[in-house]
């Protein structure tokens, strides 16, 4: 029997365990997203904007990959394979992909906390239409088992693409005079298909402004009645939070009924505010906010902060405020931002355009030829270039 051979026998003899870790993973990473999509905004009136879908790639598949693919050439078993276990994430809008790999980069530690998932690695992959897709390469370990498994995150109109691909294109394995036609169809329907997200994100956007309108007016009656000092911006925010955060039917509340839902918020006191802000333990990336937070409490944040202790949703209400502070990633090598590298970058730019690490400002920006300030564009910063101006007109005077 040849190594072929024997894979294909382990294969059939473990595929049903393959399909139970499939499941298991879903479910965990199902239980892991509830914890926290509340403040990764995952979530419109509790309505999670994702969905999972699972699949066992078949022996077809497999060997086809085995054939095909140089870096699995001297693949001698299963393990050797990333992808047998295929996980789809997939999310309502493009503008929703960025929001789950901030979730699993963020929450990375509490995903190996709390299930059985014990590596998790990212990556990018470059599409012939130009576009990235975030792919993870993870194992999934049960007892003595280890499971090799991938996510893919994708809206639901790569989804869609991605069938219609598959179907139609990806199978065509012989050139053809047919090609460049092909490659047109595939460029027009792929760019068809980003309109359409485009349409339902404004729809989601122009959706959630008419349904906060009415819910403004209603909490801005509620809020004057229970807390001192409630401003319109105050209730924006709050607004906000309760859109995303509440499945509640807003539409047929009354004023009467907001109040009632707010009197338990106002019972809590500052002291149990500035205990919950305190215990929280933020991420790497969320220190330098919620230091800020705690120093800088609004009126809003007071309020929000309340509503999360009274119905025990604490961490959910800390983590939602530090998302709506949420830093910047760079522009160029797409990490997130540090805030010291932020300040270092922000006291040092004179025309801030796009955002930059450290690292990427102090290796791809060009610096001012007179004063060494980091520049976005041109050879002098504003200040030089004033000053210098200013020198010439007093040189011609003279």
């Amino acid at each position: 029997m040849n190594v072929l051979e024997e894979m294909k026998a382990s294969y059939l003899e473990n595929y049903s365990s393959y399909t139970l870790a499939a499941e298991a993973i879903v479910d965990e990473l199902k239980d892991f997203f509830a914890m926290f999509r509340t403040g990764h905004r995952l979530q419109v009136k509790q309505y999670p904007l994702y969905r999972f879908e699972a699949r066992v790639k078949s022996w077809e598949s497999i060997a086809d990959k085995l054939e095909r693919k140089i870096q699995y050439k001297n693949a001698t078993s299963l393990n050797d394979m990333p992808d047998i276990i295929g996980i789809y994430n997939i999310v309502e809008l493009d503008e929703d992909v960025d929001k789950v790999v901030r979730l699993l980069e963020k929450e990375k530690k509490e995903l190996f906390r709390f299930t059985h998932i014990s590596s998790l690695t990212h990556y990018l992959t470059n599409h012939e239409n130009g576009k990235q897709t975030h792919h993870y390469d993870g194992i999934y370990t049960w007892q003595e088992d280890r499971f090799n498994f991938e996510i893919q995150i994708r809206s639901e109109v790569e989804n869609l693409w991605s069938n219609i691909e598959h179907m139609s294109f990806y199978k065509n394995k012989f050139k053809s005079r047919n090609d460049r036609i092909l490659n047109r169809l595939k460029e027009h329907s792929y760019n068809l298909l980003l309109q359409a997200d485009e349409v339902l994100s404004i729809l989601r956007r122009e959706r959630m402004k008419n349904d906060m309108l009415d819910l403004k007016e209603k909490m801005m009656d509620a809020l004057e009645s229970l807390f001192d000092g409630i401003k319109i911006r105050d209730v924006e925010a709050i607004s906000g939070y309760m859109y995303e955060c509440w499945d509640m039917a807003f539409d047929k509340m009354t004023v009467e009924d907001f109040e009632h839902f707010f009197a338990s918020s106002v019972k809590v006191d500052e002291k149990s505010v500035l205990e919950v802000l305190n215990s929280h333990s933020p991420g790497s990336t969320h220190r330098r906010l919620h230091r800020y937070l705690k120093e800088n409490l609004t009126l809003s944040d007071n309020v929000i902060l309340k509503i999360g202790i009274a119905t025990n949703e604490p961490d959910a209400a800390v983590e939602y405020l530090l998302m709506d502070m949420e830093e910047a990633c760079c522009s160029s090598c797409g990490e997130w931002v540090d805030y010291d590298d932020a300040d270092f970058f922000a006291s040092n730019v004179d025309m801030r355009g796009d955002f930059y690490c450290r690292d990427c400002a102090q290796k791809h920006l060009k610096n001012c030829d007179v004063c060494g300030t980091v520049l976005t564009s041109d050879k002098t910063c504003l200040s030089c270039a004033s000053r210098i101006a200013k020198q010439k007109k007093l040189t011609v005077r003279k």
